[in-house]
């Protein structure tokens, strides 16, 4: 006879699997001793059981009928033979087959791989599998580097830490199921109307199922706002997230905490661009677009500035200037006038949009300020606060307007990188009255009948002069008073 470990017999791939069960769970000895009645039942049921399957009768009642009634009848314990051959066929059965969970391979070749999805509430990438086959509780699981957490049908598998490269799980059986891993040996003769046989008991492995895992491909940005003059970490500043250079496509919106910091949600790994949205109260926005490129499992960090939004208040100076005669009276215009001097004191308490604080209310800001040929005169660079503008002197022929003007200097537009306020201090003319008496050229007498007018106001450009010619009537001269 001739052994062949992969036989050339007529029988099936199935009816060879399950011999393969058949002598796995089925008696077995290399004792060379007398046999006990117990060996000898189940030495007879396993030999009914290789009939069986070699007769492709096996799960059938006529095949179970045909074991106990031809074999297991002729053991010394014909009950306790049967019981064995019932317990093996029940083995056999459960092994050939066995149910594997549903989300789960029998072949490492043919797993399925699963994304980890990254949770934000539980900081962790995640992935929740149901079983729907009903055996996820006889598997066991070993999965290197992730965590795992089975709750009835469902398995949920985590990790913190990035893995885009797929690692394989394996689960085993814990219910006795098993896998053959080596051939029975078959003995042919070769020869018609020779028995063969069927020897050696294979080697075996628990029931295995595979499949593979890996975490998204993500990392994080974080970014760290300061005041481009103190370096005084800055809170409130709203920037976005945009996959395109040209920010309109939006992806994430990152809001800088007390410590000028923020830290993005979880982004697949590539080149994204960052540009400030809002600015914190009291600076300008920043144009600039900063390009964040994101590695898995890595956090990659930008810093950004802002400037702060300062102000300037524009002092006016105006009144009333002579501009004519109307037959009967002057008249006036509102104009710009030259020369006068202010002061700006602090209104308040003045601070710095970082917090700092500068004036304490009262405070000088400036002083000898002069209304120039345009009537104006700009103080800048300003912190945002309230200020108090008061003339300290006028111009000749004007009244000094003392009374302070408040001047509001406030946060309005994120855009605007100064903040312009006006003040216009409006100044009264100094005024005058003169009379006109007509009197006798050589008498210098009164004369009755003379006209008599009264002129009110002072002239402010100092070019008129009254006089009378000889005829008696009242005429107007300008030149250099």
């Amino acid at each position: 006879m001739n052994s062949y470990p992969n036989s050339s017999t007529s029988m099936s791939a199935q009816q060879e699997k399950l011999l393969s069960y058949c002598l796995y769970f089925g008696f077995n000895s290399n004792s060379a001793t007398q046999p006990s009645n117990d060996q000898c039942d189940q030495f007879i049921a396993t030999q009914a059981m290789v009939w069986v399957i070699v007769g492709n009768l096996f799960g059938t009642g006529s095949g179970d009928s045909a074991a106990r009634r031809k074999l297991c009848d002729t053991a010394p314990n014909p009950s306790s033979s049967y019981d064995y051959y019932t317990s093996l066929k029940s083995n056999i059965s459960k092994s050939y087959n066995a149910i594997r969970p549903s989300f789960a391979s029998r072949t490492q070749s043919g797993a399925e791989t699963y994304e980890l999805k990254w949770n934000e509430g539980n900081q962790r990438f995640e992935k929740t599998l149901t079983e729907s086959n009903g055996v996820l509780g006889s598997f066991d699981i070993s999965l290197s580097g992730y965590k795992v957490e089975k709750d009835g049908n469902s398995v949920t598998i985590s990790s913190k830490e990035v893995n885009t490269a797929a690692t394989m799980a394996t689960m085993n059986s814990t219910a006795g199921e098993v896998e053959t891993t080596s051939s029975c040996v078959f003995w042919l003769t070769e020869k018609a109307n020779y028995q063969e046989f069927v020897s050696e008991r294979p080697s075996a492995d628990p029931i295995h199922a595979y499949f593979k895992v890996k975490t998204e491909n993500i990392g994080y940005g974080e970014i760290v706002k300061t005041d481009e003059s103190s370096g005084v970490k800055l809170k409130g500043a709203v920037y976005g997230i945009y996959s395109d250079s040209g920010c309109t496509n939006k992806v994430d919106t990152m809001t800088t905490d007390g410590n000028g910091y923020a830290k993005s949600s979880a982004l697949v790994a590539g080149t994204y661009y960052v540009k400030e949205i809002t600015a914190p109260k009291g600076y300008v926005l920043s144009g600039k677009v900063h390009t964040l490129t994101v590695k898995a499992g890595q956090t990659t960090g930008i810093s950004a500035t802002d400037k702060e939004q300062l102000g300037a208040i524009t002092i006016y100076k105006e009144g009333e200037v002579l501009t004519g005669w109307n037959g009967s009276n002057f008249t006036y215009e509102k104009k710009k006038l030259t020369g006068a001097v202010f002061k700006v004191t602090a209104g308040a308490d003045i601070y710095k949009a970082d917090g700092t604080k500068v004036y304490n209310k009262g405070d000088l800001i400036a002083e000898n300020l002069v209304s120039g040929s345009d009537g104006k005169v700009l103080l800048s660079d300003l912190h945002l606060g309230t200020y108090i503008v008061t003339e300290t002197k006028s111009i000749d022929r004007y009244t000094i307007n003392t009374t302070p003007q408040t001047v509001k200097i406030e946060y309005k537009d994120q855009t605007v990188e100064v903040q312009y306020e006006g003040a216009t201090v409006l100044n009264a003319r100094q005024k005058a009255e003169v009379s006109v008496t007509k009197k006798d050229s050589e008498t210098t007498n009164p004369l009755d009948g003379g006209r008599q007018r009264r002129l009110h106001g002072r002239p402010s450009n100092r070019k008129q002069l009254l006089y009378f010619r000889d005829t008696g009537s009242l005429r107007i001269l300008q030149e250099q008073f």
